[in-house]
């Protein structure tokens, strides 16, 4: 499988009680501040979704999660029924089990807008059912309803949060509760996967259900950054990859880059990596600062993989005038021009690859200037260590050369002759190792 992409989508909050955009917290998340403990709270949910395959345990894993993390009375869980059009509480902490219409009421809106909801005074707002309340006796205070996604930012229910102990919901619940709302939707998505898998070809479906779950997380088109163009491609040497890369706008403009690569390659090291994705885009809405980002997913690898799994990654974000921050965890080569002319350069990673240590140990990097026509590239070892018939690499050499030659060139030129050129030296459209190739350049 190959294939050439370049980014997903961006998120955004917008003033008020409702909070637009579909896919998370946007620019209102540059001032929430995330308590030691929640972000502990969140990576011990990120780390449990992985692993819980009873769809029951889950849900309530995840709705008595939000009541922790959210220090709310109660949390519900929506799941969609397509065939009905109705959204149904399969949990709903001390109440009992709902049925609505998936356009009627909050949890309807929050669902058929994709976007999180604040309501923070419910007896006000015309789309409150206040039935289940006059039945209950309970009295709803305030509510935030956020809708579950999959993979394809297509809504597959709601999480919804209610009565905010001690006063009201702020700017912080609603990044928490996005966050816990993207692990939890992955978390359902995965879960149809396996139960899907399950059959006479339960393994063979498997395996193509993840290749496509993985394709899925491949960006579709380049993020809007104005003075930045960038590209990226990858080809496993298997049905499924052990590398991924992303490219991405962040809620303040930048674009982000990720490349990571699991040791081995197979199902194991993709769903490795698809953690790393997905802890890496899920926290750059909240803090888009590189090693920042690295610390928070080796501190969940170290805790999950055995001792012989690791993965190397980079991580950087790119300014429209051309400030480049970056880190990278034992990944190379990081290959760079800051200027048309200027001679090539390689960054050396500062830290070890995540998962080996239980922190990182390295120094923050400083940041570097792009110049107009400055690029960056950042490539797999599948590249430069493909091996012709003979058993000769293709070498950092020849990647340097092409480069050279393509200087003034785009990014997809840059990466169709790298990757033509490596498949070329080996012979073969089936490397013995995965490849990645990201290049991104000032315009």
């Amino acid at each position: 499988m190959s294939q050439l992409g370049t980014t997903s989508e961006a998120s955004q909050i917008a003033p008020g009680g409702a909070v637009g955009g579909g896919a998370g917290t946007g620019a209102a998340a540059a001032s929430v501040f995330i308590s030691p403990a929640q972000l502990k709270l969140v990576l011990d949910v990120t780390r449990s979704l992985v692993v819980t395959t009873d769809l029951d345990m889950l849900l309530k894993y995840i709705a008595e999660a939000t009541c922790e993390l959210l220090q709310c009375e109660r949390a519900s869980i929506f799941l969609h029924d397509p065939f009905r059009r109705q959204l149904w509480t399969k949990v709903a902490l001390q109440t009992s089990e709902i049925r609505v219409p998936d356009t009627a009421g909050i949890v309807g809106a929050a669902f058929t807008s994709n976007q999180v909801l604040h309501v923070p005074a419910p007896y006000d707002d015309p789309r409150f059912n206040r039935e289940v309340d006059k039945k209950t006796g309970f009295v709803t205070r305030n509510i935030l309803s956020a809708p579950m996604s999959d993979i394809e930012r297509k809504p597959t229910g709601v999480l919804q949060a209610i009565n905010k102990k001690g006063g009201a919901f702020v700017a912080t619940d609603i990044a928490l509760i996005q966050l816990l709302a993207d692990q939890a939707g992955v978390a359902l998505q995965r879960y149809e996967l396996q139960k899907a898998a399950v059959g006479a070809e339960a393994m063979r479906h498997e395996i193509e259900l993840a290749r496509k779950v993985q394709q899925m997380m491949l960006p579709k088109e380049m993020p809007d950054v104005p003075g930045v163009e960038a590209a990226g491609w990858t080809r496993s040497a298997s049905r499924t990859c052990g590398d991924c890369f992303d490219l991405w706008r962040t809620h303040d403009g930048r674009l982000g880059i990720l490349l990571a690569d699991a040791c081995g390659h197979g199902v194991a090291p993709m769903l490795v990596v698809s953690q790393v994705r997905t802890l890496v885009r899920s926290f750059s809405d909240i803090d888009a600062n590189p090693r920042k980002l690295l610390a928070r997913a080796n501190a969940r690898l170290a805790a999950d993989l055995e001792s012989d799994q690791f993965v190397t990654a980079f991580v950087a974000f790119i300014a429209p005038d051309g400030t480049l921050e970056w880190c990278s965890a034992g990944h190379g080569p990081i290959l760079l021009r800051t200027a048309a002319g200027s001679p090539i350069s390689e960054l050396a990673p500062q830290e070890l690859p995540l998962g080996v240590m239980p922190e990182l140990t390295g120094d923050e990097t400083p940041p570097v200037s792009l110049e107009p026509s400055g690029c960056l590239a950042v490539i797999s070892d599948g590249i430069f260590e493909a091996h012709a018939p003979s058993g000769e690499q293709f070498g950092m050499d020849r990647v340097l050369k092409h480069l050279d030659d393509l200087a003034t060139s785009s990014p997809d030129k840059i990466i169709a002759t790298l990757r033509e050129a490596a498949t070329e030296w080996a012979g073969s459209d089936e490397p013995k190792d995965d490849q990645t190739i990201v290049v991104a350049r000032r315009v």
